[in-house]
């Protein structure tokens, strides 16, 4: 659906604020993008969220997408063309809610890139699929975790000059 520039970083905001933040994203989004068919229920602007939340980006509103969810990462591809609109490995994504009672077409995740520094991003899953969109990225997240503790980066130590 589209993505929402993050200003702040999700390290600094509790759980609460987070969950806030990705629902306002949603919510703005929602009321601009014309044609959304999601089910959504109206809530009014959270004020409080207005030094977190920039500019939007539309570019890719109201296209299909695909989605491919690895321990690597999130790809977004064009179904038509399998362009690459959006890659972002599982280190870079910072938070991600979806299928809430408001918001239960919808996921949304906050991810740094080149193209939109901090965003996040809003996708429109109808007929249920957020709920396994969302269930999926955290499957990954475990198994890239479980990775990790199985085998931690080694400390590389300095050159001697």
């Amino acid at each position: 659906m589209g993505c929402i520039e993050v200003v702040k970083s999700m390290r600094s905001l509790d759980f609460n604020t987070r969950t806030q933040v990705t629902r306002e994203a949603i919510n703005r989004l929602h009321e601009t993008v014309p044609g959304v068919k999601g089910a959504w229920k109206r809530k009014p602007s959270n004020q409080s969220l207005q030094s977190i939340l920039g500019r939007s980006n539309l570019r890719f509103a109201g296209m299909s997408i695909t989605i491919n969810i690895s321990i690597e990462g999130l790809n977004l591809a064009l179904p038509t063309t399998r362009q690459i609109i959006a890659n972002h490995h599982m280190q870079s994504i910072s938070f991600a809610s979806g299928g809430d009672t408001d918001t239960t077409d919808y996921v949304a995740y906050v991810a740094k890139d080149p193209v939109n520094q901090r965003a996040c991003h809003i996708l429109e899953c109808c007929e249920g699929l957020a709920q396994t969109v969302i269930s999926t990225i955290g499957q990954a997240f475990e198994l890239r975790f479980k990775q990790y503790l199985h085998s931690p980066p080694k400390v590389v130590a300095p050159l001697d000059r």
